[in-house]
């Protein structure tokens, strides 16, 4: 963290070096700069001149500024003349921190055997590798069991016969008299664009156990405008433009929909913040199938 008298020294620099680039005396040419289309006319780092930003990897100074409306900054890190000039590159706080080990914007990685991650726009979404299904009991396997297997990294249901604790203690697999309902939140969907996964735990099933629940998820079509080419304008929100429905699999839904999706905020996507769940119909080459649907009331940036 920078101390007071770091930040003190680290302007007084800056002013000196501005100094030093600065004429005496602002003499700009009659005619205005032509700028390539989409870079903006802004003051020179002197306050004297009007000149077009600098785009990425063009070389930039206090005096030559990037764009910023691209989000650029003059990076100073490859400088070869003291830190007087640099390039104009991405800030660095779209890279992503996990566990001490730095990933940059749009790198793969994994954390575990079980989980594969990817850093986008200064967040982490990830998904799991290991099956989340749930194995409830059934008369020829009235005891499932997950078990971790040697050399394996996702653990393995297993139905060998062996009774639980429960009934152990002499108690038995019916549904509880009492189960106070237990939900974790929602996990963020598993696609960035097209249809993903959301899971959660959840107790609410007839014996009361704690299994994972999923649920369809969209939060923006794939082909959409990326938040990376370049637009200020923030827009959490925005309704679909025509009706659609629902595909996943050999599954198409039988209605349409005007779904709600999030949009962007500069170079950042903005995430879902109020959802709602319902039950939609499915038609699916086995037949009529009815699958559950996160529908977006609002996102945040």
């Amino acid at each position: 963290m920078l101390t007071a008298e770091c930040l003190l020294l680290f302007v007084a620099l800056s002013q000196q070096i501005s100094a030093q680039l600065c004429p005496s005396q602002c003499t700009c040419s009659w005619a205005p700069a032509r700028c390539p289309p989409g870079v903006p006319l802004l003051l020179d780092g002197c306050g004297c001149c009007k000149i077009c930003a600098r785009r990425l990897g063009e070389p930039c100074n206090k005096i030559y500024l990037c764009d910023q409306t691209q989000e650029l900054v003059c990076d100073y890190s490859t400088s070869k003349d003291g830190g007087r000039s640099g390039t104009c590159n991405y800030n660095d706080g779209d890279s992503c921190d996990v566990d001490g080990k730095v990933y940059q914007d749009g790198e793969t990685f994994q954390p575990s055997c079980k989980l594969q991650c990817k850093c986008e726009d200064g967040g982490v979404t990830c998904v799991p590798l290991c099956s989340e299904d749930v194995q409830l009991p059934t008369p020829t396997c009235p005891f499932p069991r997950r078990v971790t297997v040697s050399g394996k990294c996702c653990p393995q249901w297993r139905c060998d016969g062996h009774p639980s604790s429960l009934e152990t203690e002499g108690l038995t697999q019916t549904a509880p008299i009492n189960c106070p309902e237990w939900n974790t939140e929602w996990g963020a969907c598993s696609a960035l664009c097209g249809m993903g996964i959301s899971s959660r735990v959840t107790n609410q099933n007839p014996y009361c156990r704690l299994e994972s629940q999923h649920r369809l998820c969209m939060v923006r079509p794939c082909g959409a405008p990326s938040a990376a080419t370049g637009i200020t304008a923030c827009k959490p929100t925005l309704v679909s433009s025509h009706p659609i429905r629902w595909e996943t699999q050999d599954c198409i839904s039988i209605r349409t929909f005007w779904p709600t999706f999030c949009g962007s905020c500069g170079r950042r996507h903005c995430v879902p913040y109020q959802t709602v769940n319902e039950l939609v119909a499915f038609q699916c080459t086995a037949g009529l199938r009815m699958k559950l649907m996160m529908f977006i009331v609002s996102c945040v940036c």
